[in-house]
């Protein structure tokens, strides 16, 4: 049975690799407005089933994995992605001696057998304190740019002083959610 990415990111493609999975990446052209939803939950779960269904009416006999993932910052604030290197400044400052909770909605979607798993994973990454030095070679390193939180786990800032969750998660896609649907459906390969 085929198996639809409804996304480029080329994170989420590494992961599919990773899992041994035979899949099309197709990305998925949707207003990744937050639909009016408040919590963070809902609207990662709200974008991910828009972003399958997007891909999935057009390919109805394919599973279709659609992801959204956003950044919430310890004062409560939705990290968008930095429009410049200030705003980068501004928000990798909000991590230090503190936290961001990492968001990730998944759907796995069937559109001609009107099916639809759809769930999210949380994870917090604390952070230890750093330099403004430190900070600014990172900025440097334009890693940051159209990254939401300004920054990749598996990046150039170890600034990460402990993490309760799914590391994958927080790289972009709930690997653990994604293997049980998978394995429900037989589609995981041994």
């Amino acid at each position: 049975m085929a198996i639809i990415l409804a996304s480029s990111s080329p994170q989420r493609k590494k992961i599919l690799k990773m899992l041994g999975l035979e899949f099309r990446a197709i990305p998925a052209d949707i207003d990744e407005h937050h639909s009016g939803f408040k919590r963070p939950h809902a609207i990662v779960k709200s974008i991910a089933k828009r972003k399958a269904e997007a891909v999935s009416k057009y390919h109805p006999d394919a599973w279709v994995i659609g992801c959204d993932t956003i950044v919430l910052l310890s004062n409560g604030d939705i990290s968008v992605k930095p429009k410049n290197r200030d705003d980068a400044g501004r928000i990798l400052k909000t991590y230090q001696n503190s936290y961001c909770d990492v968001y990730s909605g998944l759907a796995f979607m069937h559109y001609a057998g009107k099916k639809c798993f759809a769930d999210f994973e949380r994870t917090r990454i604390h952070f230890r304190d750093f330099s403004d030095e430190s900070m600014e070679e990172y900025l440097d390193t334009g890693e940051w740019q159209g990254r939401s939180g300004a920054m990749t786990i598996e990046g150039k800032g170890h600034w990460t002083s402990s993490m309760e969750g799914e590391y994958w998660n927080v790289v972009g896609l709930p690997v653990d959610l994604l293997k049980n649907y998978l394995k429900k459906l037989r589609l995981l390969p041994a």
